[in-house]
């Protein structure tokens, strides 16, 4: 099968899917290099076979400032084309692009073959941790003092690795800032989202003194060599995130030394399997592995957490509680747990949606049906 491919696994005929645009606003505005936003948007797939039901979250934005894809043009694609093909049992080799709709499809249909079967997600793709270390990010705020207050809350609360968004101009004060209030006894990352320049090298390298688990994604995606030239110049790890976009671009990066760590992101990369890919060829190069996180509902986050279960992944990462983000949640909370969250061990994905809280949180439904 193609790297970029999934492959359409149903415990029995797929009888229909359904498509449902959610909004739930956020507990605090994030703000990133590339924008503030005070919601989160998602597309949830909710696929129904004969013998199971399962779930899946497209975690793309509704703008094409993280990815080139959105979640208007992933509906369209899973409504005009993913869709078609899984009731027709055909996989998505042949679907050049359009990761975060193939993720979330795989996702449903994947959460209902294990369902069927009776087999959880962590245990299908091999996981070896009954629990995940949480990590958590914070946006870029121009309050200094709420930006200490608000590290030191995460960190009472139990979160063992916090990230820092940055920007031109809100980086090595703000860095600072966040180290001096915490001490030294606590992972802190930074993630620029893109927003610097081979230019901002020494910039960069003045974040080297703070002892940094590492500085993601610098420079723009497709940056490669040049992020491979500014890894020489830092002694901070350079992770990459929206750079890395499947398995084969992962083991092209740690061979050019662009990269001492990956962000795997499901939605990113095409599905948990070219996740597990992804992962695997971490393993293989020597190259630390974190699991990323855009926001998601209980559902992303039951995928998320199910990976960070592989052996590869030795760093912390973004897997934060429920209450990081939303007041109620998709599912049943994920909640802290002395800096950890228990992988689920039921069938699938192993959470339970709250029909509740989707219906008034849907913006739009529309149900897909097989031809009889």
């Amino acid at each position: 099968m193609s790297s970029h491919g999934a492959r359409a696994d149903v415990p029995g005929p797929l009888r229909a899917v359904e498509l449902i645009r959610v909004r739930l606003p956020l507990v605090r505005p994030f703000r990133t290099a590339r924008g503030a936003t005070s919601h989160k948007d998602a597309l949830l797939v909710h696929a129904v076979t004969a013998d199971a039901e399962g779930w899946g979250e497209c975690a793309a934005e509704p703008t094409p400032g993280y990815s080139g894809e959105t979640l208007d043009g992933a509906r369209l694609m899973l409504r005009d084309h993913l869709v078609p093909r899984a009731f027709a049992g055909h996989d998505f080799a042949d679907v050049r692009g359009n990761a975060f709709a193939r993720a979330a499809l795989e996702a449903a249909l994947l959460d209902a073959q294990l369902q069927a079967t009776d087999q959880s997600l962590a245990a299908y793709l091999g996981g070896t941790r009954p629990t995940v270390e949480a990590g958590v990010a914070i946006g870029i705020t121009d309050d200094e003092k709420e930006l200490r207050t608000l590290a030191a809350a995460y960190h009472a609360e139990g979160y063992r690795r916090i990230k820092l968004k940055i920007e031109p101009g809100a980086d090595v004060a703000t860095v600072a800032a966040v180290r001096a209030e915490l001490g030294d006894d606590v992972t802190l990352a930074v993630d620029a989202n893109g927003a610097y320049t081979l230019e901002d090298a020494s910039t960069l390298a003045a974040l080297d003194r703070f002892a940094l688990q590492c500085v993601e994604q610098p420079l723009p995606p497709d940056a490669m060599r040049a992020h491979s030239e500014l890894a020489h110049r830092l002694t901070t790890p350079i992770a990459l995130d929206e750079s890395v976009t499947s398995a084969t671009i992962a083991r092209d990066a740690i061979a050019l030394g662009a990269c001492r760590v990956v962000n795997i992101k499901p939605g990113r990369v095409g599905g948990v399997r070219e996740a597990q890919r992804v992962h695997d060829v971490c393993l293989d190069g020597a190259t630390a592995a974190l699991i990323g996180g855009m926001l998601e509902t209980g559902i992303g986050r039951a995928v998320n957490v199910a990976l960070a279960a592989l052996p590869g992944f030795t760093e912390a990462g973004d897997l934060s509680a429920s209450s990081r983000y939303f007041v109620e949640d998709i599912t049943e909370p994920w909640v802290l747990i002395d800096g950890h969250l228990r992988v689920p061990t039921g069938p699938g994905i192993g959470v339970s949606v709250r029909p509740d809280v989707i219906a008034r949180s849907a913006l739009a439904r529309e149900t897909l049906r097989a031809e009889s």
